[in-house]
């Protein structure tokens, strides 16, 4: 049997600060920091203590407040030793060499957190909400997902029924023609139904709740001239990208970041588009049409002050079923146009709160009702399996295809959740979900 390693990596961002930590975890955790710092207070758990660290030689490497947290009441269900050091790359770089030296591993990303899963001491739903909580561009991100009791209570409660569903037609499978039935294959098809309906319901909070986690991408395309540049600097409320006369002014992509409502929006103002374009605003273009590929949202710009450019139809062609808001500038010097979504002036600010209003309205809203809310690709990816299954075996119950369908379509659905939670994960599951973790989580 292999023995448990003993993991170390730093808790806090590369680079200086006033104070960086440095995590072990493992049964030698201890052992290895007072190989470390042999002399110094008698341990106490859970009590901070300041102990000089040096290396095999006895140099000193820093002193250093340590924190023993002996397992199982830790993090990771393991011992943890953390020890909190001047914010100093070399020396956190010199801590962690001796570490390894006395016998530790360095941690991989997510690690720690994968101990506290294999602990028990987490389960898999709140392991993603500690990654969420991590990457979360905005606090309403992280609040949404430090919120992680919810998801785990709506999913036990879909369990519940659907074993209850699976048990009435496992009933009529064994004994047929015996009437145990205790419902109608109506009242069942449409309890399944309103699951279905759930399932989709919840699917649907991952949108919005990526766009509050994660962020969200929007771009300004255009023909030159059309006011882009203008628009992105009076969202931003500073200016971020040069203006000018001169078509063809923007010819990089400007990226700049803003906080709406608690979404954050990264805005990508990009090289205009003409006929006669120069070889560099053509690489700027082309450039654009890269980005697109990884935008939520398109704001297609066009000044009210300049006649129709065949070029807006040709960019519009170009976004296929990519969802886009159709923007006329200059609203100061022109009247509206109808086929735009939307009128603004940069000068006078006219038109820009209805713009953001839009913005908060593309990135979808979140229901104050939800019970639960997703935090990941997986979650979401799973949610929309388990709709799919309940579908079917609702289908398969009203279409008169029998209970044996119907069963086979509510234990994948079963499957399906075991593996949502993690009541059924493989190794391969969890290689895959803590490999995007952060390294020190």
């Amino acid at each position: 049997m292999t023995a448990t390693p003993t993991l170390v990596a730093p808790a806090t961002p590369w680079g200086r600060s006033a104070v960086a930590v440095v995590r072990l975890s493992g049964p030698a955790a201890r052992d290895i920091v007072a190989r470390l710092a042999p002399a110094g207070p008698p341990w106490r758990a859970r009590r901070a203590s300041v102990r000089t660290l040096c290396d095999a030689d006895g140099r000193t490497l820093d002193r250093a407040l340590v924190t023993w947290m002996p397992g199982p009441r830790s993090y990771t269900g393991q011992d943890v030793v953390e020890l909190s050091l001047h914010g100093n790359p070399a020396i956190v770089a010199a801590v962690i060499d001796a570490c390894v030296a006395a016998g530790a591993r360095v941690a991989g990303p997510g690690a720690f957190t994968r101990q506290a899963v294999e602990a028990g001491r987490l389960g898999l739903l709140e392991a993603e909400a500690v990654d969420a909580v991590v990457r979360a561009s905005t606090v309403e991100g992280a609040r949404l997902a430090l919120d992680r009791g919810g998801l785990g209570e709506v999913l036990a409660g879909w369990r519940t029924q659907l074993v209850e569903v699976a048990a009435e037609l496992e009933a009529r499978l064994d004994h047929p023609g015996e009437e145990l039935g205790l419902a109608e294959d109506e009242a069942l098809a449409a309890g399944l139904s309103g699951l279905h309906a759930q399932a989709q319901a919840l699917a649907a909070t991952w949108g919005p709740a990526r766009a509050r986690i994660d962020g969200a991408v929007v771009a300004l395309i255009g023909p030159v001239n059309a006011g882009k540049s203008s628009l992105l600097n009076a969202l931003v409320g500073q200016t971020r990208a040069l203006v000018s006369d001169q078509p063809g002014t923007t010819r990089d992509v400007v990226e700049a970041r803003i906080d709406l409502d608690g979404v954050a929006l990264t805005l990508l103002d990009t090289a205009g588009a003409r006929e006669h374009a120069t070889e560099l605003e053509a690489q700027g273009a082309a450039l654009a049409q890269a980005r697109l590929a990884d935008t939520d949202l398109v704001l297609v710009v066009e000044s009210l002050a300049a006649p129709a450019d065949p070029a807006v139809d040709r960019l519009l062609a170009g976004l296929g079923d990519r969802p886009r808001l159709r923007i006329g500038t200059h609203l100061d010097r022109a009247a509206p146009r109808p086929e735009h979504d939307l009128a603004l002036s940069t000068v006078t600010g006219q038109g820009l709160p209805a713009l953001r209003d839009a913005l908060r309205r593309a990135t979808g809203e979140l229901s104050q009702a939800a019970a639960a809310v997703l935090v990941s690709e997986r979650q979401h990816g799973r949610v929309l399996d388990v709709a799919d299954h309940l579908a079917h075996a609702a289908l398969a119950l009203a279409d008169d295809l029998g209970p044996a369908v119907a069963a086979q379509e509510l234990y994948l659905a079963l499957s399906t959740l075991d593996a949502l939670s993690g009541a059924d994960t493989r190794e391969d599951v969890l290689d895959r979900l803590f490999a995007r973790f952060c390294i020190g989580k």
